[in-house]
């Protein structure tokens, strides 16, 4: 893909992963993609209405955002007409998501045509790791042409 046909790419990205059914996740902004290596990342803000106890954010967010940033990294990879479906995801919770920003990030580690591997991290905004993830995904091709 060429230079122009990358960023086009990106744009229509940013464009999709910041409106609806992400910003019932709190997402604040795309902070990268990368089409090449099939990367992407992006800064989340967690409120008080995440929480379940004592200021810590319920786990689900956190497997939300961890989902939806592998999601992105495939279509930055895979195509921005590719449905990523997650046929498989595992969550390690490493240390408890506060209110605040945080920061997901993931990576396609291997691809076909019909499936993708995906790795994913959660960090709050100083750099400590609040979990890791790792999923399967299906890719349904052609789901968002025209």
């Amino acid at each position: 893909m060429n230079d122009i046909g990358n960023l086009n790419s990106i744009t229509k990205l940013r464009k999709m992963f910041l409106g609806y059914p992400q910003s019932t996740l709190g997402i604040d902004e795309v902070l990268h993609i990368d089409t090449q290596e099939g990367i992407a990342s992006a800064r989340y803000i967690a409120n008080e209405s995440m929480c379940h106890s004592g200021g810590i954010i319920q786990g689900g967010f956190v497997t939300g955002w961890l989902d939806a940033i592998m999601a992105l990294a495939c279509m930055a990879k895979c195509g921005t007409d590719v449905l990523v479906l997650t046929l498989e995801i595992k969550v390690n919770f490493l240390n408890s998501a506060k209110i605040g920003k945080l920061i997901s990030t993931a990576k396609v580690i291997k691809n076909t045509k019909s499936i993708a591997f995906v790795e994913g991290k959660l960090e709050n905004i100083e750099g400590q790791l609040i979990a890791t993830s790792t999923c399967t995904a299906k890719l349904k091709y052609n789901f968002y042409k025209n």
